[in-house]
């Protein structure tokens, strides 16, 4: 059996299909049954909150491995902690964890911290260090929709982001596969693009014109906070904008066909795949 937390975010809906197709048994947690319909009956469904005692223990329970996505805004990390002891109290055999590049502050920060408690439970693990994720460009839809528009301080910074379905491939392999074991994995896409470049790919495949519109990371912060962002995601984003525009983050790598064998998906083919929440 097989836990994934975040099974409903956007790695855990590509995730969870690759695991079953592979003829793994998966259990699910959420507070929502409807937002787990469209599995069929093909997993097992827990209804409850992993920031829950008796629901964490529950969910551990004859558990195998552990996908864990990782609460960030619980700087804590109380429940992640949990999770990780009761892990380790019902003998899970192994833990693939979403992690990312610690630069000793903020949101990089608590993933390290997060990697140690792992590494402490004496529970085998694997850190997928993800970078820049494809799917955050879902984030535009609603001024594309309304405006036409996408509000971007990455200036012409490039990036070489990946799709959340290669992410869940690596841990897939992670999950079921013997080798890697205290791996730590370093996940990018490899090709490098700006933000005025993969508009204009989203642009031919939703068919309209799509407008980039240059903002400094100062005015997307204030827009962010007030928003509701909280501090440590306003200043983590704020120093990723930052690096981006100042082409300090052009990571990129071919991890992806080296572990799966298959080529990463493209930018173009996640637009395909999700061209519809793009569209007014």
């Amino acid at each position: 059996m097989i836990l994934v937390t975040g099974a409903t975010g956007n790695i855990g809906k590509e995730l969870v299909p690759q695991l079953l197709a592979k003829g793994e048994k998966v259990r699910v947690v959420t507070r929502d049954a409807a937002k787990v319909a469209n599995l069929g009956g093909k997993v097992d469904v827990m209804i409850g909150d992993l920031k829950n005692a008796d629901t964490v223990k529950r969910a551990v329970a004859g558990a195998d491995a552990v996908f864990l996505v990782g609460i960030i805004a619980d700087t804590t990390q109380s429940a992640d902690r949990q999770l990780i002891a009761e892990s380790a109290k019902a003998g899970v055999k192994r833990i693939a964890k979403i992690s990312a590049r610690s630069n000793g502050r903020g949101i990089g920060q608590i993933h390290f911290e997060q990697e140690e408690l792992i590494r402490q439970s004496g529970v085998a693990w694997t850190f997928l260090r993800c970078g820049m994720f494809m799917s955050n460009t879902l984030g535009w839809a609603g001024t594309i929709k309304a405006q036409g528009a996408v509000y971007s301080p990455f200036g012409q910074g490039k990036m070489a982001m990946i799709p959340p379905k290669d992410i869940a491939a690596v841990a897939t392999l992670a999950l079921t596969g013997p080798g890697h074991e205290g791996q730590i994995y370093d996940l990018h896409g490899d090709t490098l693009l700006t933000v005025p470049e993969q508009v204009a790919i989203l642009s031919r495949v939703v068919g309209k014109p799509i407008r980039v519109v240059d903002i400094t990371p100062e005015a997307a912060s204030e827009r962010l906070r007030a928003a509701g962002g909280s501090p440590m995601l306003v200043e983590g984003l704020t120093a990723l904008w930052t690096m981006v525009r100042n082409n300090e983050a052009q990571f990129r790598n071919d991890e992806v066909r080296r572990l799966t064998g298959h080529p990463p998906q493209s930018f173009e083919s996640f637009c395909e795949a999700h061209k519809a929440a793009f569209m007014a």
